[in-house]
């Protein structure tokens, strides 16, 4: 069992009642109303930051948190050629074991090999795509970045980008890339934390942008549309009692409807990569 993203053994070594706090995650997210869950945020392998999830670790979360579905990607491991040859391999394996329940997203370096390795993925099953501009310094708004863009919305597939965390300013940059690639279908991560409300109303007009509520702020929550919301994680970096707690907050603060709450625990991910 994994706690808060740290291993229950170490929370023992700490002196910590690991059976309090598993009571204590489930308590806090006992206002949820009770409907499937979808999670569009998990980073399945090892970060070269030393921070890592398997496909076991992931399923045994799904099952104790009610995850149907799950969408996964590689973290920030682009091997020794830059191309996330050997991420997207183990990514595609895992998704494998449970081809029902985690769907595979490929991840590219904009700059290096991207539209063949996305050929690749493509050819292999691969449904999404996944890119940071801040990991690989590749600005969403660049030519490269944009040219992935405009091969995976030939592909059909929605892509999911890092958003926020990078101390700049995101609304024309993603303006920029719906503005050239206008059919494109964009998930934010993290809800554009940090220029949530600027994202938000500069891309109102655009129907093809959604905003994924890992590690996102309570306040941003608030005020993005919840037609635009989809639930996320960011596993292993987030954990999902944390992230659930997160939407329930909203839920209240906002007063979104029951059906507004399944909206964005798994209806906006269904409407994105079918039910």
């Amino acid at each position: 069992m994994r706690l808060f993203g740290t291993d229950a053994e170490l929370l023992e070594e700490a002196g910590c009642d690991v059976a309090r706090i598993t009571e204590l995650e489930r308590s806090l997210v006992a206002g949820l109303i009770e409907c499937p869950r979808a999670d569009i945020h998990v980073h399945v392998g090892r970060d070269r930051d030393g921070h890592e999830l398997d496909v076991d670790g992931l399923l045994a979360d799904m099952d104790a948190w009610g995850i149907r579905r799950t969408v996964i990607f590689a973290p920030n491991d682009p091997g020794p050629d830059g191309d996330f040859a050997d991420a997207n391999a183990t990514v595609r394996r895992a998704a494998e074991v449970a081809p029902a329940r985690l769907i595979d997203f490929c991840r590219v370096d904009p700059e290096i090999s991207a539209l063949s390795v996305m050929e690749e993925a493509m050819r292999h099953g691969a449904r999404g795509l996944k890119l940071h501009p801040i990991a690989q310094g590749r600005p969403p708004e660049s030519a490269a970045s944009i040219a992935c863009v405009r091969r995976a919305t030939e592909f059909g597939w929605p892509v999911i980008m890092h958003a926020g965390f990078g101390a700049r300013s995101l609304a024309d940059p993603f303006l920029g890339v719906l503005n050239a690639v206008p059919e494109a279908r964009l998930i934010l991560a993290h809800g554009a934390r940090g220029d949530a409300r600027a994202v938000s109303d500069a891309l109102a007009d655009h129907p093809g942008v959604w905003f994924d509520t890992s590690l996102a702020t309570l306040s941003d929550l608030v005020i993005l549309p919840r037609e635009r919301l989809i639930f996320g994680t960011d596993r292993p970096y987030g954990d999902h009692a944390t992230a659930l707690q997160l939407v329930d907050h909203a839920a209240r603060l906002a007063k979104w409807s029951e059906a507004d709450v399944r909206r964005v625990l798994v209806g906006n991910f269904d409407d994105i990569l079918g039910a």
